[in-house]
């Protein structure tokens, strides 16, 4: 996650703290494991069936979920290990029905929360819930104006919903934002994300690179090439500078991609040195990448992973050991031990590029995708050979609307229509 609003802006949201505070080297006195962001998917139950799914998710529960005693034993279990705090995800969230029970327990403990959801099941009598429950923020997905959000997210009407969905959560005073994966079929619609989230409000836009897991490892020919993604991070930069400038600041984010923070360097780099070698050494300090240390997930069965994408590796199950035991400092796992010890074991590639501690080889779920290697190089780096080497490159080219032909956006909004 790479705030691009605070360093191209200097934008100040109130939460550095836990995103640029909790560093690669966070660890409790006399314990060396690593203290994780918890990704809890409570459910694989979906009430919609997006395109891109990482998590597979489909209208049925998992079998064997996690009750509501064992979900309370894993707060428990998280709140003695010190994880900083518990995203509730999914499938939907909402869709379970002791879900806001579960919440309420983890506040109960101290235990910050936060939520990521489609915002479909979020009335006024939820959205209230939600803000008795003193939960941190809301994070709600759209992935497109009108029907290109119904279309991907597949069900007509979506948009208006969740649309509604955000207004309760801020009529309500949850601090509330947009989550946006982008990919070729809606990268058409990355300026009107941005004038949304300001005209409704929206404190905060992340944009997320598509991670090639569930159904998202169905999408690889969707993605965008590396021109179009340096094309939309170029705009993305551009649009944050824009609205920063015109007195409605947005706080905007980069997901799943560390290489948009070695390009945010390469452009300051550009035009104030200091800073971007200040801004480097602070980006260095988090550590880029960092599934299975500071990030990871708990499947609805009670699985440990990596993070919320590597559903096909567990690690240990919550229900045979406590999360210490899976989670501590010397860790069975290989794969676990191998994120953990990188840059070790990582391609010739990264192990040369000079942002390597900006980026600690991005996403192993992806490069394992793409290559078949779980250590491969992960194909959505869009840095040439010339700019992982030397600092003399030239970058900030702008999004163009120069296109042959229709756009692949509008041939997929022509799809739907027809």
């Amino acid at each position: 996650m790479f705030s691009v609003s605070n360093i191209l802006c200097n934008h100040q949201a109130g939460n550095e703290k836990l995103r640029y505070g909790h560093r690669k080297a966070d660890r409790a006195p006399g314990d060396n494991a690593p203290r994780p962001v918890v990704v809890w998917a409570v459910t694989r139950a979906c009430n919609l069936k997006c395109v891109h799914c990482y998590a597979n998710a489909d209208a049925s529960a998992a079998p064997n979920e996690l009750t509501y005693r064992e979900g309370c034993e894993l707060l428990d279990q998280l709140k003695e290990f010190g994880a900083p705090a518990v995203l509730f995800s999914g499938g939907e969230p909402l869709v379970r029905d002791d879900t806001l029970d579960l919440m309420a327990y983890a506040r109960q403990l101290g235990l910050p929360c936060t939520l990521s959801t489609n915002g479909l099941l979020i009335d006024s009598i939820t959205a209230a819930r939600l803000a008795e429950l003193g939960v941190k923020y809301v994070g709600i997905s759209l992935d497109g104006i009108g029907k290109t959000h119904d279309k991907l997210r597949g069900q007509r009407g979506a948009f208006e919903k969740t649309l509604n969905a955000i207004r309760r959560c801020q009529r309500h005073g949850l601090k509330v934002g947009v989550r946006f994966t982008v990919h070729r079929f809606n990268l058409d619609h990355l300026d009107q994300i941005f004038e949304l989230c300001v005209r409704e409000n929206i404190g905060r836009l992340c944009v997320y690179h598509l991670a090639y897991a569930g159904r998202g490892g169905k999408m690889q020919l969707a993605d965008l090439t590396k021109d179009q993604t340096r094309h939309a991070v170029d705009r993305i930069f551009e649009l944050t500078q824009q609205f920063h400038d015109r007195g409605t600041p947005l706080e905007v984010l980069t997901v799943g991609n560390h290489a948009d923070a070695a390009y945010a360097v390469m452009a300051l780099e550009q035009t104030d040195p200091a800073r971007a070698a200040a801004i480097a050494k602070r980006l260095s300090a988090t550590g880029g990448n960092r599934s299975g240390a500071n990030i990871c997930s708990v499947s609805p069965e009670g699985d440990v992973h990596y993070d919320q994408f590597s559903w096909h590796y567990p690690v240990g199950n919550v229900r045979e050991q406590t999360f210490r035991e899976i989670w501590g400092e010397q860790p069975t796992d290989v794969r676990l031990n191998q994120l953990r010890t990188r840059p070790e074991g990582l391609p010739q590639r990264c192990s040369d590029c000079r942002f390597l501690k900006l980026c600690n080889g991005n996403l192993r779920t992806r490069a394992e995708a793409a290559t078949g290697d779980w250590m491969g190089v992960d194909p959505s780096c869009y840095l040439d050979e010339y700019e992982i080497a030397h600092r003399e490159v030239h970058c900030g080219e702008l999004l163009t609307a120069s296109r042959s032909g229709p756009s692949i956006g509008a041939r997929f909004q022509a799809d739907w229509d027809g």
